[in-house]
């Protein structure tokens, strides 16, 4: 599970048991995505077949049976419709789009991403509708990778039309204020494309003429799209004990979904207790992933864990200082207690991350095959506070843009609904063997708001990558592929 807290009230409740005789350990879990963000049946299902036994079960699912068991992003479509001057302002923008949810609605079906652009005028009308295919629901990044796709496509097309630089098109029109009326805690938008323009050696490799590079066989092109990630709400708690030996016990509800979330709260503790790094597994226990052990988080979703534990965990640690200077160091058996509770709320203000990605493709116009050749990922996530394991996340996002862009489809029998593709092999899930190299900007603004200046991260990192991919194959080749993902039979279709 992405969150035990919310995982243990559920259990407890849907089995009509105390809470207390349930208990929920989830430290490792690996990836999550927004899959496991809540108990499915199943979670309940191993639970009651394991009370009725006596004996703990375990249920075990084929790689097909987990791809239509839970649920996947849902698909969209978009018709746009856009207003701009000749000088390259916006000055309206239309969505009319439509979301399939599969047989029974899990999430939003949002179509989001237009808020990264200042624009005077906007109309958005999104209709999510039952389908009878897998359910949909959240995953990584939500609302996002697939509407970023679509709009930012558009607006490459826009700025081609008015023969402007797309990077200086976005330069142009970049969001100042969310939604044109609130101001952001922080915002590095313009430094992120800035600074990823010139790493990517943007002038060098874009086409000012779509499809005008060639190489024999061979078709270069450079795209780029940007993005935005608001800041998920919800509570959050740490506990800090310390006992007379001086090491504090950090408690945290936090499970590992591969974001090293046990070390980057330790990384908070030690900065907010004054302990050097080089002390910190001296000094330092965190306990985690334990309902027993732990108090209440909101769980590892909304790219919320570092803003929003991490927060309490800064505030219990001012908490425990001001006891320390009353009382002193605890001796003998004593051990002080830290609490802090938090759901931080900004009033008139937003609180976004932001990111620009530029990549450069390599497109054989006889076999219809892409290659990324080269990309580049400029963040803003606010102050990084674990550099190593923020820098795996962007290229982790950025990865499973690609494959989205190329690869990726479940595949439905037209006659009979059922999936053709699914599991790893059928729906073409790109590994790091697949994934090119990907160089990692961080672009630091010091947000008010976040622990030490930290703001959401692991999800924006997917969110414009689609679309950059999908931009830089229209400007290697100047055909425009509209429906993901661009697969070499679209490529060569759209040439022919």
């Amino acid at each position: 599970t992405q969150g035990i807290s919310n995982c243990h009230t559920e259990i407890a409740r849907d089995l009509n048991l105390p809470p207390e005789q349930v208990r929920v350990v989830c430290q490792f879990m690996g990836g999550g995505f927004g899959n496991k963000n809540q108990c499915h049946d199943f979670d309940l299902m191993a639970a009651m077949l394991a009370k009725q036994a006596g004996a703990p079960v375990k249920l075990e699912f084929t790689r097909k049976e987990d791809f239509i068991a839970v649920h996947g992003r849902w698909p969209t479509k978009q018709y746009y419709k856009v207003g701009v001057r000749n000088d390259g302002t916006l000055t309206a923008i239309q969505l009319r789009g439509y979301s399939g949810m599969g047989p029974y609605r899990k999430g939003t079906g949002g179509i989001a991403g237009i808020e990264i652009y200042q624009c005077p005028h906007v109309d958005r009308s999104v209709y999510p509708v039952y389908t009878n295919k897998a359910v949909s629901a959240n995953l990584r990044g939500p609302d996002y990778p697939q509407s970023v796709f679509g709009l930012e496509s558009l607006m490459d097309d826009v700025a081609y039309a008015l023969q402007m630089d797309p990077v200086e098109f976005r330069l142009k029109n970049m969001t100042r204020k969310f939604n044109d009326q609130i101001p952001y805690t922080s915002i590095g938008l313009e430094d992120c494309i800035r600074r990823g323009a010139e790493a990517f050696e943007w002038k060098k490799r874009w086409n000012p003429v779509p499809g005008g590079s060639t190489q024999g066989t061979l078709r270069r092109g450079a795209g780029m799209a940007m993005g935005s990630f608001f800041s998920s709400m919800g509570r959050s708690s740490a506990v800090i004990d310390l006992d007379s030996k001086g090491i504090y016990h950090v408690h945290v509800g936090v499970t590992d979904i591969g974001t090293a979330a046990k070390t980057t709260m330790a990384l908070i503790a030690a900065e907010s207790l004054g302990v050097p790094h080089d002390q910190i597994n001296a000094k330092i226990d965190v306990i985690w992933g334990d309902t027993d052990r732990c108090p209440y988080s909101v769980g590892e979703s909304g790219s919320r864990t570092t803003t929003h534990t991490g927060y309490a965990v800064v505030e219990a640690a001012k908490d425990l200082k001001r006891q320390i200077a009353e009382k002193g160091m605890p001796q003998g058996n004593d051990i002080l207690t830290a609490t802090a509770n938090t759901n931080p709320t900004i009033p008139g203000m937003a609180r976004y991350s932001f990111v620009a990605h530029f990549a450069e493709v390599e497109v054989d116009v006889d076999l219809g095959h892409v290659r990324v050749t080269k990309y580049v990922a400029a963040h803003d996530s606010g102050r990084v506070v674990n550099p190593l394991t923020a820098t795996s996340q962007v290229k982790g996002g950025a990865t499973m843009g690609i494959g989205m862009a190329l690869h990726e489809e479940l595949l439905y029998d037209r006659a009979s609904g059922q999936p053709l593709t699914a599991g790893y092999y059928g729906a073409r899930v790109m590994t790091h063997r697949d994934a090119p190299d990907i160089e990692v900007l961080w672009v630091e603004t010091e947000d008010a708001y976040g622990p030490y200046g930290a703001k959401t991260l692991g999800e924006p990192t997917i969110i414009p990558s689609v679309a950059a991919v999908a931009n830089a194959i229209y400007n290697a080749i100047g055909k425009r592929i509209k429906d993901l993902p661009i697969t070499r039979d679209k490529v060569l279709g759209v040439l022919a």
